[in-house]
């Protein structure tokens, strides 16, 4: 890793904690991959989007190479630059758009395995040399889990081992891991408390589907917090039903970690959409109008005792809805949503959620009903038709403050009746607004009528014909018995658990 030249003993001492968590974190995602079977994209799934949250970094890579060329490759965020191009640099690089690119090789002495990739953002006085000996303290950490995996899963050399996982090659045969009765297909994406893998259930005669399967991450297994909470999300999804909420089919343990099994939405984010291409103001109307009626549902819910449950999703923006390319909206994590008698809880001075979509009652940590939620709902609507969020100052805090203080013009691209629904809705005092999700819905009906689901199935479909065309392969590879298959090549990260 070479020397590293500490400005003080505070960013020494961060650094030495940071890599120290870095090298439990290996240790663990590598003994759990072998454990339960997984395969080594699993892991790497893991591995970059832990790595990204210990240093606050918005977007990255790792890209994995045998002898012919790239063979696995994951990507976290929006990097802003071609992967594969971004795969050949060394050392930091300035974006297009002002944030830094820290590129670290993964390497076995004189042997080439790839590259790790983190975008940071911020200025930095050291020209980020700092933080490109972390990136490269967290690349060796990563060759040395990409060796053991190799090397115990009966695997000839490095380069050859690599190369079987090309998926230009024949697939990979022999049997796929296992979490309970679920096989495992490839990962999905990962988040700071859980990953989603695509699994597949087999019935009678070999008949099956794929779903969507939530496991607790290996490091956080033994976290009572996190195991209660994901309990919470368990006990609260499998109450849950209606055709805007993802639907939950089953919950288990298996090897002493407890997993949650869920419909795979095939679809894309309403962030990752709004990022693509500028929908008409009917069709975001529309979406937004199914994500209420979702919610609608989840905030009436009952209780066993048939007492309401009050459940607030907390944590809404365009990451977690959902848009089928059915042309279904679908809103996804209420795993941090606080119900009556729910027993996990924020602990105190710590405020959960996204500070951008937060409610002024969220932001100040007072007490939260379902209005909370149309407030978010709100925020989502104007940056989905302003193109801009509504509160961003460029800073947490300073966003947090605005949200709580700054009122709103008009912009004019909103139109006027749409314009007063969201007024309504974003109004400073809980009081001001709808009373349910449903009357915000109904509004925005009447303000501007909603498109048919077939015109957004349309639309997503013809923006995203790859993101399409993966569901269909692996439907057709899982689900048509031709086999378990090889890894897939890049696949973007997507929501899941927290």
């Amino acid at each position: 890793m070479g020397t590293v030249e500490f400005q003080s003993l505070e960013a020494e001492v961060a650094f030495l904690r940071g890599f120290a968590a870095v090298v439990r974190m290996a240790d663990d995602i590598l003994e759990d991959c072998l454990e339960r079977g997984l395969s080594l994209d699993a892991g790497v799934d893991v591995f970059l989007t832990q790595c990204a949250r210990l240093m606050h970094a918005s977007a990255g890579f790792v890209s994995l190479r045998g002898t012919k060329g790239p063979v696995l490759t994951r990507v976290l965020g929006t990097l802003g630059v071609d992967v594969f191009e971004a795969a050949k640099w060394q050392g930091a690089h300035r974006l297009a758009d002002g944030r830094m690119l820290f590129c670290a090789p993964l390497a076995l002495g004189r042997l080439e395995l790839g590259t790790l990739g983190l975008v940071v953002e911020g200025h930095f006085e050291d020209e980020g040399r700092l933080v490109l000996k972390l990136v490269e303290a967290v690349g060796e950490q990563l060759d040395n889990a990409v060796l053991s995996f190799l090397a115990l899963t009966e695997g000839r050399s490095v380069l050859e081992r690599l190369d079987e996982l090309d998926e230009t090659e024949d697939p990979v045969t022999g049997p796929r891991g296992r979490i309970g009765r679920y096989e495992l297909v490839t990962p999905l994406g990962t988040g700071g408390m859980a990953q989603v893998l695509v699994a597949r259930t087999r019935g009678p005669e070999g008949l099956g589907r794929l779903v969507a399967l939530k496991r607790i991450l290996p490091h956080l297994a033994s976290d009572e917090e996190i195991v209660k909470q994901f309990l919470d999300e368990a006990r609260i999804g499998l109450r849950l039903a209606h055709p805007n909420l993802v639907t939950f089919h089953d919950f288990g343990e298996s090897q002493g970690a407890y997993y949650l099994v869920m419909e795979l939405v095939r679809g894309v984010d309403f962030d990752r959409l709004l990022k693509s291409f500028r929908p008409p103001p009917t069709v975001v109307v529309s979406i937004v109008i199914q994500a209420l009626h979702g919610l609608h549902a989840a905030h009436a819910l009952r209780g066993e005792d048939g007492a309401p449950m009050n459940l607030v999703h907390r944590d809404l923006s365009p990451h977690n809805l959902m848009v089928g390319f059915d042309g279904r909206v679908k809103v996804l994590d209420f795993g941090v949503a606080k119900a009556r008698a729910q027993r996990t809880v924020t602990l105190p001075g710590i405020v959960k959620g996204k500070p951008l979509y937060m409610s002024p009652e969220q932001a100040r940590g007072q007490r939260l009903d379902a209005r909370s939620d149309l407030f978010s709902m709100g925020l989502i609507l104007y940056e989905a038709l302003a193109g801009v969020r509504a509160f961003d100052r460029g800073d947490e805090l300073e966003s947090m403050q605005a949200i709580c203080e700054d009122h709103l013009s008009r912009p004019t691209r909103i139109p006027p009746p749409v314009w007063e629904v969201m007024e309504h809705a974003l109004a400073k005092e809980p009081a001001d607004r709808y009373s349910t999700a449903l009357g915000m819905a109904e509004a925005l009906a009447r303000a501007c009528p909603p498109v048919r689901e077939s015109e957004i199935a349309h639309l997503v479909c013809t923006q995203f014909p790859e993101r399409l065309g993966g569901f269909e392969r692996l439907e057709r590879q899982y689900l048509q018995g031709q086999g378990t298959g090889g890894q897939t090549r890049v696949r973007p990260s997507i929501r899941s658990g927290r």
